[in-house]
C-alpha cells in the first residue's frame, strides 16, 4: 500500500508541475492487426505529439489526432509503467471500391486513404453520391447468390436513373473438384434496370446454370444479360 501510495502522491506532485522532462514518455508500443498501416510510422505521429510527461500527456488529444488517419478505424491508449505508451490500432477492412477514388469496409463507411491501391482484388461499386449505403448492401445480397453459383462480383453499378447494372466472372472448371479454377476471358454483365430488382435477381440466379451450360454446349460466351422484361430476358452472346 504504500509503494501506491508513493505512486499517487508522485503522480499529483507532477501534474501540478506539467514539465515534460518530469518522468518522460520513453517508449511506444503499437500493436494491433495492421495491413496497410506502419507501426513505426504510427508510433511517430503519438512521440511528435506528446505535450508532457508521463502522467501529463494529454491521451484523449493523441488519439483524436490519430483517428485522422483514414485507415484507422478504431484506436485506445494507455499508460504503461514507467514510461512508456501502449497504443492499440484496429484497422479498417476494405470490401470494395467507391467510385475508383475511394475504399467502402466491411462496415458500409466510406473512405479515402492518401492512395487508393488498385492491385487488391476487390469488386468496383459506382453509384451517386450518398448512395454507397444501398450499394454496399445489395453487394452483400448478391454476394451470396453469386458465391453459391462459382461466380464472383467484379463490378455494381446504380446510375443516376437507379437503374442497376451487375459485371461477374465465373470459373470455367466450376463444379469439378480437381480442377483448378481458371476465369473467364470475358465478364458477363447483367442488367437489372430501375423495378423490380430484387425478382429480377432471383430470376437471374435460377436460368443462369442452365444457360451458361447452353451455350458452353454450342461453343458460345455470354456477354450480356438484359433481365429488363416484364417475363423473359435477352442474351447477346459470343464466340468461345
Amino acid at each position: 500500500m504504500s509503494g501506491v501510495a508513493a505512486v499517487y502522491y508522485a503522480a499529483l506532485f507532477v501534474k501540478d508541475i506539467e514539465v515534460p522532462t518530469i518522468m518522460p514518455v520513453n517508449t511506444v508500443r503499437v500493436t494491433g492487426e495492421l495491413n496497410f498501416l506502419d507501426k513505426d510510422e504510427i508510433g511517430l505521429t503519438v512521440k511528435n505529439n506528446i505535450n508532457g510527461g508521463y502522467f501529463t500527456v494529454d491521451l484523449n488529444h493523441v488519439r483524436e489526432i490519430l483517428l485522422h488517419e483514414p485507415w484507422i478505424k478504431e484506436v485506445s491508449l494507455r499508460r504503461q509503467w514507467p514510461s512508456g505508451i501502449s497504443v492499440y490500432v484496429k484497422e479498417k477492412k476494405p470490401v470494395a471500391y467507391w467510385n475508383d477514388e475511394e475504399f467502402i469496409s466491411n462496415t458500409g463507411d466510406v473512405f479515402r486513404p492518401a492512395s487508393v491501391n488498385k492491385a487488391l482484388n476487390l469488386p468496383e461499386l459506382n453509384g451517386p453520391e450518398g448512395q454507397h449505403v444501398n450499394v454496399w448492401k445489395f453487394m452483400n445480397v448478391l454476394y451470396q447468390d453469386m458465391a453459391a453459383l462459382d461466380y464472383e462480383i467484379k463490378r455494381l453499378q446504380l446510375d443516376d436513373r437507379r437503374a442497376w447494372r451487375l459485371e461477374i466472372a465465373g470459373n470455367l472448371n466450376a463444379g469439378s473438384a480437381d480442377a483448378v479454377p481458371i476465369k473467364l476471358k470475358d465478364d458477363i454483365n447483367v442488367r437489372l434496370g430501375r423495378f423490380d430488382t430484387e425478382k429480377r435477381m432471383q430470376r437471374f440466379v435460377h436460368i443462369l446454370p442452365a444457360l451458361t451450360a447452353e451455350m458452353k454446349q454450342k461453343g458460345k460466351k455470354i456477354k450480356v444479360i438484359d433481365m429488363r422484361y416484364p417475363n423473359g430476358f435477352a442474351v447477346q452472346m459470343s464466340e468461345a
